[in-house]
């Protein structure tokens, strides 16, 4: 089945920027980083005030079709309620800090493309962003309960099953 508006939310380093650009790509839909929306990459990677941010994703989600991906923000919880469906990312924690250290070494060694420099800062800033997911991740899940009919949670099994359909 092909959705127009599809929401994926996982952890750092599970993949969602792949899976959200594959499904773009195979279903012809634009892709949109909600980091991107929050952060402000061509002044320097600072915060957008959080209006303008909000009128971003607005004007995203007002589209008829779209592919968003995010680690389950509250403030963009007006886009799960909009979404065709909404793919949850299954990892481990310990997984999950283990992806954010190899992308940040990749990153470092110029060898991925990076939203914010490899900085130690950043590295930290990572492993802090893994762990406030997870120690909330009971709540996120909570949360999409209002959801069920079109929450579908997924590990990377899943989602190679998902592409190849």
């Amino acid at each position: 089945m092909k959705y127009k508006r599809i929401y994926i939310i996982g952890p750092v380093g599970s993949g969602k920027t792949t899976f959200a650009t594959k499904l773009a790509k195979k279903y012809n839909i634009k892709y949109y980083e909600l980091d991107k929306v929050s952060w402000d990459d061509e002044n320097g990677h600072v915060r957008r005030p959080e209006e303008e941010a909000l009128k971003i994703f607005r004007d995203i989600i007002n589209n008829k079709a779209w592919v968003i991906e995010d680690t389950g923000r509250d403030k963009f919880k007006e886009g799960r309620e909009k979404a065709d469906v909404i793919y949850y990312i299954k990892l481990s924690k310990i997984k999950s800090y283990f992806r954010v250290t190899k992308r940040w070494i990749k990153q470092k060694l110029g060898k991925e493309r990076y939203n914010a420099p490899p900085t130690i800062a950043q590295i930290f800033y990572f492993w802090s962003t893994v762990k406030k997911y997870y120690k909330k991740e009971e709540q996120k899940k909570k949360s999409l309960e209002k959801y069920k009919e079109k929450v579908v949670f997924v590990n990377n099994k899943d989602i190679d099953k998902i592409l190849s359909m």
